[in-house]
């Protein structure tokens, strides 16, 4: 049978951002968790077939509306991890948010969800940990402190609106 590669690009006049939300490393998060590989993969197909999208927000401040800094275009499981690809606002907050990533200086992400599977597994080093197995996620947050260090900024584009003055 013969796959064939959908690829994304997200165009976005205010810039964009791709990264990893999560991986499938088997070191234990700061909670001791595990993210086991295709933990997404209903909640994705899910918001696909709702032809929904979830928030790009600033250090899961939901509670605040400034703190909602984009939209998260594509959500796609690979070989690594999450992936995920999202356009950011055009608002204050939001385009600081993109110059401060842009500059490496706010590089790592998380995610709020809801655990749908989990269980208490042993790694092959001998610790305990909790792998979550089929996850609901809600959004993704870009931040300075993830609970999983091994997540990442992959690329962040200006936007037409502000490419020239970055030039």
């Amino acid at each position: 049978m013969k796959q064939i590669k959908k690829i994304v690009k997200v165009k976005s006049e205010n810039g964009s951002i791709s990264g990893y939300a999560s991986t499938w490393t088997r070191e234990p998060d700061s909670y001791g968790d595990i993210v086991a590989k295709g933990a997404f993969a209903e909640c994705i197909a899910r918001l696909k077939e709702e032809g929904r999208k979830i928030p790009l927000l600033y250090d899961h401040k939901e509670y605040d509306l400034d703190a909602f800094i984009g939209t998260v275009e594509n959500l796609e499981e690979d070989d690594h991890g999450l992936k995920f690809d999202a356009s950011f606002d055009d608002t204050p907050t939001a385009q600081r948010a993109r110059e401060l990533a842009a500059s490496g200086r706010l590089c790592k992400f998380s995610f709020a969800y809801d655990v749908l599977e989990a269980a208490q597994i042993k790694l092959d080093d001998g610790r305990d940990a909790n792998e979550l197995r089929k996850l609901d996620i809600h959004e993704v947050s870009l931040v300075m402190y993830p609970a999983n260090d091994d997540t990442s900024v992959i690329d962040v584009k200006a936007g037409r609106r502000n490419s020239a003055a970055e030039r």
